[in-house]
């Protein structure tokens, strides 16, 4: 997969296109993935999945912004590992706010080389949310453009939403937010140093910076850190370690049988089953002995043999 910069357009390749924030990158989105690989294949062009960054409601809601499900770089990943040719990150700012929703089209046509586009029944495009699917449909027409719309995939007779999922996660239903994602709930990110705190109490971490704004509840959880193709069982949390220092936001795991430490760069942390909530403890040792606990639980919902 490419993800494309400005500097690669226009595109000299015919695409087949799908637009959206794919935050939660759950079964809908999967299920619009494939379609725009199976068409493609028909067609023999390229698959092209156009996103942006930041989120748009972000932007727009600068004072109370939404949490988000799934990071900039875990979308990508996702994406990468879904077969996808090409990848365009939109810059989502005042000038493109400003953009009309034929300029919008043009730019989709003539720079993307967007010749069949795949969305949802409800896309809305251009300034102030002008476009619709009937003026895609009607303006395609002169640039060269199919529309196609795609239903709303169900779950349970209800439809599948990423606001259903951030509301699962803020209560730490990974298991329940999972079923409607459709995978595992994951975080990608680049490994950083942390206080070694967790190694002189015997615990070891690999520690990552998440986003400041996940939807996910601050606590512990059971699951598992996946790197160099591998998949370990551990203890997560997630939160700003108040026995620590309280002030940095992390996601540490510690992996219960260990690990070969060679060079890691990146993991991806896989959230299983909430545990309990960051609690702040009175000394090193109450916390030992909760890390503990936690371990056994751990064990038990990731099924490591004992």
């Amino acid at each position: 997969m490419k993800v494309l910069k400005d500097s690669d357009l226009p595109l000299n390749e015919k695409t087949v296109c799908s637009i959206g924030s794919f935050d939660g990158f759950h079964i809908g989105h999967t299920h619009i993935i494939e379609t725009i690989k199976k068409i493609s294949r028909e067609k023999g062009l390229k698959s092209l999945v156009i996103t942006f960054n930041p989120h748009p409601k972000i932007f727009l809601n600068k004072l109370q912004p939404p949490c988000i499900i799934t990071d900039l770089e875990t979308k990508l990943d996702l994406l990468s590992r879904k077969g996808v040719d090409f990848v365009y990150v939109i810059n989502f700012n005042e000038n493109f706010l400003k953009k009309s929703p034929y300029d919008f089209l043009k730019f989709l046509s003539k720079d993307l080389g967007c010749s069949h586009i795949i969305v949802g029944e409800d896309w809305r495009f251009g300034y102030m949310k002008e476009g619709d699917i009937t003026f895609a449909r009607e303006k395609g027409k002169e640039l060269g453009i199919t529309v196609e719309v795609i239903k709303p995939i169900l779950k349970d007779g209800i439809r599948i939403s990423s606001t259903r999922i951030r509301n699962l996660l803020r209560e730490g239903k990974v298991k329940e937010a999972s079923k409607l994602l459709g995978r595992e709930y994951c975080i990608k990110g680049n490994i950083v140093k942390g206080s070694g705190r967790g190694k002189d109490i015997g615990f070891p971490t690999i520690n990552i910076i998440p986003s400041s704004n996940l939807c996910l509840r601050k606590g512990v959880y059971a699951g598992f850190v996946s790197f160099n193709g591998e998949r370990f069982p551990a203890v997560i949390n997630y939160g700003y370690r108040p026995t620590v220092d309280g002030k940095s936001l992390f996601i540490e795991a510690h992996v219960i049988n260990g690990f070969s430490n060679g060079k890691i760069n990146q993991v991806r942390v896989f959230f299983k089953e909430f545990l309990r909530p960051e609690l702040k403890f009175e000394d090193i040792d109450q916390l030992r002995n909760q890390i503990k606990k936690d371990i056994e639980m751990a064990k038990k919902i990731t099924e490591v043999k004992v």
